[in-house]
């Protein structure tokens, strides 16, 4: 009775202190500048503002040991250079004893960045036409009697356009979170007159004209042999009669030849059928967090569910915010933290050559397995003496729940201690969530989902988003088979194949 007593006042004093921390505490899971960056999610870039420009530190060798070198990190690798020269004027230059130009001996170079403002430049397209040959044989041939120059290839049809402005407009929305409300004001500013519905109809009409490509995307992602999945909340108006309510954006990360493919898919609820209907054709590794929409799959359709230490981790963390460090909790997070190193460690070994992939999965197979046991025995001792209503408690419950399929990602190259990859990449759609708020429509939802597929994984693999965009739309109105098509999917295609700023 004693002991239950001594259970319910613990449990009520961590209720209370966790309600205080909810409100008033911060909610990053930092606890000191040394964590490993990758344990921390959604992180905001406010964490790491410092209000001025940090210094960049370059290792620079010179005999016996190595100097930090220190200044400003560069602003650019490569802008047009305009040379201004200044000088003296000959009255200046007079020598004021004999009146003869005093000698040129050198120059002294500073240099500025000047920004310029957005420049709207109407572009116009003059087709010449050309009408019938006077000749004789031409009167009777089937040739037309009127020709004209062929003009720009449209991603949109009709548009006022170009390709590469409609580019810019879903760079600025889907890479950068800008709302077209706010672009709208923008572009007025430069003198062009642009409604948001008109931005929204082109941002649609992208979408429609990638399809193909989406469709690719969606064929290649589930060959993959793993896939990471995660999903975030987004508020959709006009779903039918009622109120809007919560819908969600699906994410997953997949691979194809080891270049990465991320995907959206929108869908009204976080149903585990959906979940179903996206692994559709996939078998292999499945990571995802500890939510049933996954956890049904398990063993189903040849699919191996992978679990996150991420998500164990931050349950701990939890306790250890409100009972402080240095107890049972930070046992368990310094455990963990064990495997992160130790991952780290073999992925760098993988990464600069010094092993093979095979190699690499055995390696870190041996060096995991000591420490999945300590942590095991650890979860095993504190299931008998920690109350299960305690956050401590409660934490261990669900380590011990997702410890099987947590401890999975040992057994492929491409898998991780947590599903971070996945978490990143919604992390855009995140930021720009909080300044759009919500989606017009559920056609607009798929719109948005496939060009956040499309840009994320041109990311993934190394291209800048702009001068994808803008290189894809102008090719891809030309493009007459799949295959034409298929080459311009950012896995395929390299970004040595166009100019680095999109030009």
């Amino acid at each position: 009775m004693v002991i239950e007593l001594q259970n319910k006042l613990l449990w009520t004093e961590e209720k209370l202190k966790a309600w205080e921390l909810r409100y008033f505490g911060r909610t990053s899971e930092k606890q000191n500048a040394e964590d490993d960056k990758q344990n921390r999610l959604f992180d905001e870039a406010e964490l790491n503002a410092t209000g001025r420009e940090q210094p960049v530190t370059e290792t620079v060798p010179v005999a016996a040991h190595a100097r930090k070198k220190r200044g400003r990190k560069p602003k650019v690798e490569t802008l047009p250079v305009k040379e201004v020269i200044h000088e003296l004027d000959d009255d200046e230059r007079a020598c004021p004893c004999c009146g003869k130009a005093r000698p040129e001996i050198g120059e002294e170079r500073t240099s500025e960045y000047e920004v310029i403002p957005a420049q709207v430049v109407k572009i116009v397209h003059i087709r010449k036409k050309y009408g019938s040959c006077s000749c004789e044989a031409f009167a009777t041939s089937e040739q037309p009697p009127v020709i004209s120059a062929t003009g720009p290839a449209k991603l949109v049809k009709g548009s006022d356009f170009s390709n590469r402005t409609i580019a810019f407009f879903i760079t600025a929305k889907y890479n950068d979170a800008l709302p077209f409300y706010r672009m709208e004001k923008i572009l007025n500013r430069s003198g062009l007159v642009v409604p948001r519905a008109t931005l929204s109809n082109l941002a649609i009409s992208a979408g429609r004209a990638i399809g193909d490509l989406i469709e690719m995307m969606n064929r290649d992602i589930v060959r993959s042999p793993v896939m990471v999945m995660d999903e975030t909340t987004v508020q959709v108006l006009k779903q039918g009669a009622g109120p809007p309510g919560k819908s969600y954006m699906w994410a997953a990360v997949g691979y194809q030849n080891g270049k990465p493919i991320h995907r959206f898919a929108y869908h009204k609820n976080r149903s585990g059928a959906f979940a179903d209907k996206l692994l559709e054709g996939f078998s292999g590794y499945l990571q995802s967090d500890g939510y049933s929409g996954y956890t049904h799959l398990e063993g189903h359709r040849n699919i191996t569910r992978v679990g996150c230490f991420a998500h164990i981790r931050r349950r701990f963390v939890e306790s250890m915010k409100v009972t402080g460090q240095g107890g049972k909790a930070q046992e368990a997070v310094d455990l963990i933290a064990k495997i992160y190193h130790t991952e780290k460690e073999c992925r760098g070994l993988l990464e600069n050559g010094s092993m093979n992939e095979q190699e690499f999965v055995s390696t870190r197979k041996e060096r995991m397995a000591p420490i999945f046991a300590e942590f095991r025995s650890w979860l095993m001792a504190r299931s008998y003496d920690t109350a299960p209503q305690t956050l401590l408690g409660k934490a261990v419950a669900y380590a011990q729940s997702q410890y099987d399929a947590a401890i999975r990602f040992v057994d492929h190259v491409l898998l991780q201690p947590d599903t971070n990859i996945v978490e990143n990449a919604i992390r855009p759609f995140v930021v720009g969530r909080k300044n759009w708020l919500f989606s017009g429509s559920p056609h607009g939802a798929h719109v948005s989902a496939g060009l956040y597929s499309l840009i994320e994984t041109a990311k993934a693999n190394g291209h800048e988003p702009y001068a994808y965009l803008a290189y894809l739309f102008e090719q891809l109105p030309l493009c007459r088979t799949e295959s034409e098509r298929e080459a311009l999917l950012p896995y395929m295609l390299s970004p040595s194949c166009y100019a680095p700023n999109g030009m």
